[in-house]
């Protein structure tokens, strides 16, 4: 048997107070509306279809009442029943029939309340979440006032209370507050009171070691390992199990190597006989160090470019997700070539779920601590308890994970202060440069811990010192040169910018907006972050280097045509990530890695996200994925020392390829092309002169300029031995990107349909001359989730596959669309074009 847990999901309703009531029977009149837990008010209101986002309502403002009623029986003879609250937001106070047995002021505690003498037949439970406005007006004694003020909250005194930033930052999340029972309550039946559950798998050499200890009457117990097993041993009520597992297979990210994982389960034996499981989960084993200046990871000893993204809750309305949404996201992330997943302490901790997932897939996790930016009271007592606390709890949910790879006191706090003209050190205080890294010493052995990011320098958000925010491609319109320029260590945030959406979504947007959509509506405007008190938004910033990059007057093409205004916004963003973590990931850079800033938008929209609302891949995610998988080839633009062609393999086997380059004028006829072969190690990368491979100066970056051009395009691409298809490439164009449009017949655009063994249908393309920014689609939309937005070389073949529903989607012919190509070309499923 095992402990038994019952999800109280279905019969809750909810209700707004307009006035105080300081218990259930007082608030007896309120008039309520049915819900699911877990909830929070504006997803219960969404699902009345009450409220939507951009409404403006504010929840803070009011109480709000929850009631369940279940039906369940009494506590059986040595049966414990509790109910777990995962998480209330955020000031709250609970009953169960009518019997006070909870108040929490924060929305990231957990409670085990044990209600065994309390439960009945039929029971109601009764929460409240107070208003967090009034409870912000309360006077406080002797609190210590706040040494700076913060833009990215209009409420600075939220500093005393444990919730977050989401839907109260106006210039990205700026609705809705999350207020309600947003993580699952359950009703818990227990044999056996386990308490003080600890497990730690580590390595010591090529041995993988699981320790285990807890605290429970039983009267004996096993904890077994994959295929190996050991008893405890017992003292008293305490249990203590080592298992030693030799030769080891080591848990890698997906981009090194395979996130190996063992099953464990810890079970024990009662004094009746009953086996009652305690644990059942899996563990992998790994070791993960910092070193050198800034931050530069190697996980088993191996250096590993980290290439991140911020993570943001599928559902911001709710702040809960499917299992089945979580895991479909990250493996886009994963396949997207990411490794890293930020938790932000602007957001929210994520629960067990997603970072099983994680394990599962190799994503290395980047956990902030819920700290941002405000000068929290650490000097109230009670307040730093609250925090020791949560971060103790947290934490040891954390080191359980191998994919637990960095550990970050708070996000922007040491450069806020900073930033207001104090010293650095004192946003870091007496919590986060002592009590905390304390705890994560003793907590998650191995793992590294910064104060806050960013930080490191003579100011925190120095670029070549520790871990920087960088933004200075991007928010300060500095060119892209300076991401070599800005010697980059580690980038805790970067690179974000207004993401235009996929043309589907626009017209979703345009359908739901009365009128149409516009670049200059008002909601399409919402979902366009903005720094709080800027005279800009981060389209402006995305209207820079469209004029810089393409040479056009981003106002006139928006005036002019409003569509293909988007369609080029949609490829600025892609070109420029590229081009910047190309610099970064190179093997002469000092980057140890980036994190993009962030993964989904919170609306419908142009927002920070690479993937849109609904969870759909933007242009800039088939960008990143190319520059960011595994084994990867690109381009530098060097100058005089002409152009250079960089070689990733991050596997775990050697990289045995021929890499052939070639130039090309007017973007269709080869003046020039030569073939090497390479081999690259493993976790390894190299880098390769054009002109070296080509055995002659041909000015391929055209610094020198003697004369006219002769090339205005440079392809370097990479074989397997023995095919003709090139699995990576990179494409240069020494006379800058054109957002010159010719017809799309006249770039000559072939293509067949093979249906292969495994059901899947293969695209061969092969176009007369460059295709650039290529996008496949169906009848209604998108359809390919192999690559879009890319470059056809001419009469080079190029190979997409879809998927047998892919295929059935497109409905007899595919759509093709470029952004050089005016007008769009169907393609019969049967191959003719």
């Amino acid at each position: 048997m095992s402990n038994k847990v019952e999800e109280l999901t279905n019969d809750w309703e909810m209700a707004p107070a307009s006035e105080l009531f300081v218990s259930p029977s007082e608030a007896s009149g309120l008039r309520y509306i049915a819900t699911r837990a877990p909830c929070t008010v504006a997803s219960t209101l969404r699902q009345h279809k009450q409220w939507h986002l951009g409404s403006g309502a504010r929840f803070d403002t009011s109480d709000y009442w929850f009631r369940c009623r279940f039906n369940t029986h009494p506590a059986a003879p040595r049966e414990q029943v509790l109910i777990r609250f995962q998480g209330i937001a955020t000031v709250s106070e609970v009953w169960l029939n009518g019997q006070a047995i909870l108040k929490s002021g924060s929305m990231f505690a957990s409670h085990e309340v044990d209600v065994t003498g309390i439960v009945q037949a039929a029971n109601e439970l009764v929460i409240v979440c107070r208003s967090l406005t009034s409870a912000m007006k309360e006077k406080r004694r002797h609190a210590p006032a706040a040494r700076w003020r913060t833009r990215v909250v209009a409420e600075q005194q939220l500093r005393w209370f444990r919730t977050t930033m989401l839907g109260r930052a106006p210039g990205f999340a700026p609705e809705p507050e999350p207020v309600g029972p947003w993580r699952p309550v359950s009703l818990i039946r227990r044999s056996i009171m386990v308490e003080d559950f600890h497990c730690r798998a580590h390595l010591e050499g090529d041995c993988g070691v699981v320790d285990v200890r807890f605290s429970g009457l039983a009267q004996s117990g096993t904890l077994c390992v994959g295929e190996h097993s050991t008893p405890f041993v017992w003292d008293g009520s305490k249990a203590y199990a080592r298992l030693r597992i030799p030769s080891v297979t080591k848990w890698w990210p997906h981009t090194h190597g395979s996130p190996a994982l063992y099953p464990l389960r810890v079970t024990v034996m009662l004094e009746n006989g009953e086996v009652l499981v305690v644990e059942d989960s899996q563990v992998g084993f790994r070791t993960i160090e910092s070193v050198g200046e800034g931050l530069a990871l190697r996980v088993n000893g191996t250096p590993v470019f980290c290439r991140g993204v911020a993570w943001m809750p599928p559902d911001v309305v709710s702040l809960a997700s499917a299992p089945a949404e979580v895991r479909q996201r990250l493996e886009l992330l994963r396949d997207g070539g990411f490794n890293m997943i930020r938790i932000a302490g602007t957001t929210i901790y994520q629960d067990h779920c997603f970072h099983a997932q994680c394990d599962k897939l190799g994503l290395l996790v980047w956990q902030d601590m819920m700290f941002a930016n405000m000068d929290y009271p650490f000097a109230d007592e009670a307040f730093h308890g609250l925090a020791t606390t949560e971060a103790t709890r947290e934490l040891s949910r954390l080191s359980r994970h191998p994919s637990t790879a960095m550990l970050c006191g708070n996000s922007e706090i040491e450069q806020q202060a900073a930033m207001f003209g104090l010293e650095s050190a004192a946003g870091r205080g007496e919590f986060f440069a002592r009590s905390l890294p304390a705890i994560a010493a003793q907590i998650c052995p191995g793992v590294p811990y910064i104060h806050s990011a960013p930080y490191g320098g003579d100011l925190p958000f120095r670029t070549n010192s520790g871990v920087a925010n960088y933004f200075g491609v991007g928010a300060y319109l500095r060119p892209l040169e300076d991401a070599r320029r800005a010697e980059v260590r580690f980038a805790s945030e970067c690179l974000a910018f207004a993401n235009v959406p996929e043309p589907e979504m626009v017209e979703q947007m345009a359908a739901a907006s009365p009128g149409g959509i516009s670049p200059t509506h008002p909601a399409w405007k919402r979902g366009v972050p903005r720094d709080g008190g800027a005279g800009w938004d981060f389209e402006d910033v995305r209207d820079h280097y469209l004029k810089s990059l393409y040479s056009v007057d981003p106002a006139h093409v928006r005036y002019a045509d409003a569509h293909r205004y988007w369609e080029l916004s949609r490829m600025v963003s892609g070109e420029v990530m590229a081009a910047v973590f190309g610099e970064w990931r190179r093997p002469k850079s000092p980057c140890g890695g980036g994190i993009i800033l962030w993964s989904t938008d919170l609306e419908p929209g142009a927002g920070w996200g690479i993937l849109d609302s609904t969870g759909r891949p933007k242009a800039a995610y088939w960008f990143l994925k190319r520059v960011l998988a595994p084994c990867s080839i690109w381009t530098t633009d060097e100058g005089l020392n002409g152009i250079d062609i960089h070689i990733a393999n991050d596997g775990p086997t050697p990289l045995a390829a021929n890499l052939r380059t070639a130039l090309y004028r007017n973007g269709e006829k080869k003046i020039e092309e030569r073939q090497t072969p390479l081999v690259v190690p493993a976790h390894e990368a190299m880098t390769i002169g054009v002109e070296r491979v080509l055995d002659r100066f041909a000015d391929v970056s055209y610094a020198y300029r003697f004369g006219a051009p002769s090339h205005d395009l440079v392809v370097a691409s990479l074989y397997r031995q023995d095919e003709n298809i090139p699995f990576a490439q990179a494409f240069h164009f020494p006379l800058g990107l054109s957002s010159q449009r010719i017809p799309v017949k006249e770039l000559g655009i072939m293509g067949r349909f093979v249906t292969m063994e495994d059901g899947r249908v293969e695209v061969a393309l092969t176009a007369r001359k460059l295709v650039y920014g290529l996008r496949l689609s169906g009848a209604n939309s998108r359809t390919c989730d192999d690559d879009s937005y890319f470059n056809l070389e001419p009469e080079i073949p190029r190979r997409i596959l879809l998927r047998p529903d892919e295929y059935a989607a497109l409905q007899g012919q595919l759509v093709i669309t470029a952004i050089n190509a005016e007008g769009r070309l169907l393609l019969k499923t049967e191959g003719q074009p």
